[in-house]
């Protein structure tokens, strides 16, 4: 559950701490970069909305960092992709 709290937006990662997230300002351009807050550390993370005929298509730049094991990386990589096929089914609808 995501809650807005001024420019940011509040909720808990998969394992129940709590987490913040900023959003790129509105624009026309379909980018919808953000920065999450956890744990005392930021991740940015680069998104993309890009029209496709009558739909759009959502692009997630998944960056693997030099401090990351691969275990790591294949949870963010299976986070990312459960949040984009949420995100699918919800526009769906």
């Amino acid at each position: 559950r995501f809650e807005r709290s001024g420019e940011e937006w509040t909720a808990e990662d998969p394992e129940g701490r709590p987490i913040r997230i900023r959003f790129s300002r509105p624009n026309e351009f379909g980018v919808l970069d953000h920065i999450v807050f956890a744990e005392g550390k930021e991740t940015r993370n680069a998104v993309r909305v890009v029209p496709n005929g009558t739909g759009a298509e959502v692009m997630f730049v998944l960056l693997r960092k030099p401090d990351m094991t691969e275990e790591i990386f294949a949870a963010d990589a299976t986070a990312v992709e459960r949040d984009l096929n949420t995100l699918k089914a919800m526009l769906e609808r």
